[in-house]
């Protein structure tokens, strides 16, 4: 089985990418390429470029590659650029994930891994944060986080993937 790594060719993604190739995991990446460089990663690993919102390439792709695990990290992530362009950061982040989701589902997708942020907390009442505290995040960068967050739970139990949401 493979592992599929959203936004592998950005920062943490390319890591997570070494991480896995180091281990013997087979992964394949899918990246647009718009904050992510295709040299950050290994060259046994195939690249995939494209927006995870495109069902018509990751349907087909999740299918023939026969992947069972989906490593979420395409996002677009700069606060301020959130709060001048929140519809802009509602389709990256909600939308495409949500097509990501309901494409991950048809192709029998096992596992998905979401990289959340700390800031659907917003100004949390204390610090250290528990996974527990209250959200209410106080831009669109932590709220298209925060719905693709319900979204995956919601998908969870009603399609039984399983998932995991990293803040």
């Amino acid at each position: 089985m493979t592992i599929l790594v959203t936004g592998g060719a950005g920062y943490i993604g390319s890591h997570m990418v070494h991480a896995l190739a180091d281990a013997g995991e087979r992964v394949i990446v899918l990246d647009n390429l718009s904050t992510g460089f295709a040299e950050a990663l290994p060259r046994s690993v195939p690249l995939f470029i494209g927006d995870t919102g495109d069902q018509t390439l990751v349907v087909p792709l999740l299918q023939a590659h026969r992947v069972d695990t989906i490593i979420h990290f395409a996002a677009s992530v700069v606060v301020p650029d959130s709060v001048a362009d929140p519809l802009g950061y509602y389709r990256n982040n909600t939308v495409n994930s949500r097509a990501l989701i309901e494409a991950a589902v048809q192709a029998g997708v096992r596992h998905f891994i979401f990289s959340s942020t700390a800031a659907v907390y917003g100004n949390p009442a204390s610090v250290p944060v528990t996974e527990t505290a209250a959200t209410a995040p106080m831009s669109p960068y932590g709220s298209s986080k925060l719905m693709t967050e319900a979204m995956l739970r919601d998908a969870s139990r009603a399609y039984g993937i399983s998932n995991v949401i990293l803040r």
